[in-house]
């Protein structure tokens, strides 16, 4: 499920129609994902309407392309790719406390999931502008992941790798596309400082 951390004022409430015309769908299908698949939406004034932040979470739960349009200003798409064993773990751990350092002066949208096809997939249909692949439980399917990334765009690669990693390997993880790697003990404020230094 994908996690918003997005300035509330930065939301805007679309008609359905609208949301059928920045999607570039019928305006029956928009009306299905409201009712089966989720979509929230509410009546006013007769009206049904959409807020923009709602969309864009559903977009990204159903693995849907964003369009720019609909994404606050300055907002960013980080997407955490871990193995399916220890997702829960350091998603919840990682991801809670390091968006909580950032959220005060940014608008994140942000994702998570397994390594496997369906991490490309979701590479391909939510194009972060950060990417961060565990290195330490998935060494070669991170290795992969981030050489596919580099080919089909260019997304922001942090690589998480564990405190006494040999240097060969680090070598090979910023030679397979990491912009830079981090230890998964690092102090968060360091964290922060360095995935700013990326978006600089």
């Amino acid at each position: 499920m994908a996690t918003q951390i997005l300035k509330n004022q930065e939301s805007v409430s679309l008609a359905l129609e609208q949301v059928a015309s920045v999607c570039g769908v019928s305006d029956v299908r928009v009306q299905r994902w409201i009712g089966t698949r989720g979509l929230r939406a509410r009546v006013e004034d007769g009206c049904s309407y959409v807020a923009s932040s709602d969309l864009v979470d559903f977009l990204v739960q159903y693995n849907m392309p964003i369009p720019e349009t609909i994404l606050p200003a300055k907002a960013k798409k980080i997407l955490f790719v871990f193995a399916s064993e220890t997702l829960e773990f350091i998603y919840v751990k990682f991801l809670i406390k390091f968006f909580y350092q950032l959220r005060q002066d940014a608008n994140f949208i942000c994702d998570y999931v397994s390594y496997g096809k369906d991490a490309e997939y979701k590479l391909m249909t939510f194009m972060p502008d950060l990417l961060v692949t565990d290195t330490i439980s998935a060494y070669p399917e991170a290795i992969r992941l981030n050489t596919f990334s580099r080919s089909v765009g260019r997304y922001k690669i942090l690589s998480i790798i564990d405190k006494d990693m040999e240097p060969q390997d680090i070598k090979n993880i910023k030679s397979s596309g990491a912009d830079a790697v981090a230890t998964r003990c690092i102090e968060i404020s360091d964290l922060v400082e360095q995935v700013n230094g990326l978006f600089r």
